[in-house]
């Protein structure tokens, strides 16, 4: 409210409107036809619209965005805002930053360790019929995409409604921002020193187990299928954090338009298990070349991700993308 008090002293020419919505029934339909206008979900106050943009919540970031704006307008620089530019930049920096992450769930162990003792499993029980090996892959990868695609869409429900509470929106892209930072470390720290079951970076040992024991019983693609759909509850604690951050930035678009952005992640996140069922399909490499490749380059993996995951964290903090 200071904020928007100090303007008109700055820049005379601005006109502040102001209306409150939680008494007033009538401002509340105002606002929902503005936001239907400009093609966003009213999600709480403030939401403050300027001329052919809007700002949602309040910080010093979106401060200094919303004089910058004034001043464009002011200065006759951009008398006709090109909204459609800035949305394709905007465009631009999610998918960089959804990429990113997609590709730091990508390189996972725990979730290709769960593929590789499918496989052996079905190599096992049928040990002629490599046939199988294909299907039982492609059948997994299929259920995991799934599965994961429908977890993305409830967190990015829930974190949507965590949005709405006011004292925490203006932070909430720092938070992520700090999450992602805080999995760097843990990532880069498996890399310096290794131990199996890592907190937030691998499948904890106690799972373990119960998961071989499960998929030791699975000698058919119908049956990888049906695991990829429960395994995925195993997998969760060791994948859940990028994609949570993921859901953080995709939370303030709306549902819909969340969909290709999940698509394009969980693509990504299932192509090294399309790629290990076509290897060992082909004959290129067996099972156990794979899983040995894996054990051997797995502080590796995590220092990957931990340096993408570590870097997206300190530029969201900074502000900068």
């Amino acid at each position: 409210m200071r904020f928007l008090e100090n303007l008109p002293k700055k820049y005379p020419q601005v006109e502040i409107v102001k209306y409150e919505v939680y008494l007033h029934p009538e401002n509340l339909e105002l606002f929902k036809k503005f936001s239907k206008k400009y093609g966003i979900v009213p999600k709480g106050v403030p939401t403050i619209f300027i001329n052919e943009k809007y700002f949602e919540g309040f910080g010093e970031r979106t401060g200094k965005e919303i004089e910058e704006y004034i001043k464009e307008l002011l200065e006759g620089e951009n008398a006709l805002p090109q909204p459609e530019a800035n949305n394709k930049k905007e465009q631009v920096l999610t998918w960089t930053k959804i990429l990113s992450l997609a590709a730091v769930d990508a390189v996972n162990p725990c979730a290709l360790a769960v593929l590789t003792l499918i496989l052996i499993s079905i190599l096992t029980a049928n040990p002629k019929k490599r046939k199988n090996v294909l299907l039982a892959g492609f059948a997994f990868s299929i259920a995991v995409f799934l599965m994961y695609f429908l977890y993305g869409i409830l967190i990015i429900r829930s974190l949507k409604l965590l949005s709405l509470i006011v004292a925490i929106r203006p932070y909430l892209y720092k938070i992520l921002g700090g999450v992602a930072v805080l999995l760097g470390i843990l990532n880069i720290k498996d890399f310096l020193r290794y131990k199996p079951g890592g907190f937030l970076t691998e499948m904890p040992m106690f799972l373990r187990p119960k998961v071989k024991k499960i998929i030791s019983g699975i000698i058919s693609p119908k049956g990888a299928f049906v695991l990829g759909t429960l395994v995925t509850l195993f997998l969760l604690p060791c994948t859940i954090g990028p994609y949570f951050i993921a859901g953080g930035i995709l939370s303030t678009l709306q549902i819909i338009k969340t969909f290709p952005y999940l698509f394009v992640y969980n693509i990504v996140f299932i192509l090294p298990m399309i790629a290990i069922t076509l290897i060992v399909w082909a004959g290129i490499a067996k099972i156990e070349d794979i899983s040995g490749w894996k054990e051997r380059n797995i502080r590796y993996l995590h220092l990957v991700a931990g340096i993408i995951i570590f870097s997206l964290g300190i530029l969201m903090i900074l502000e900068i993308v």
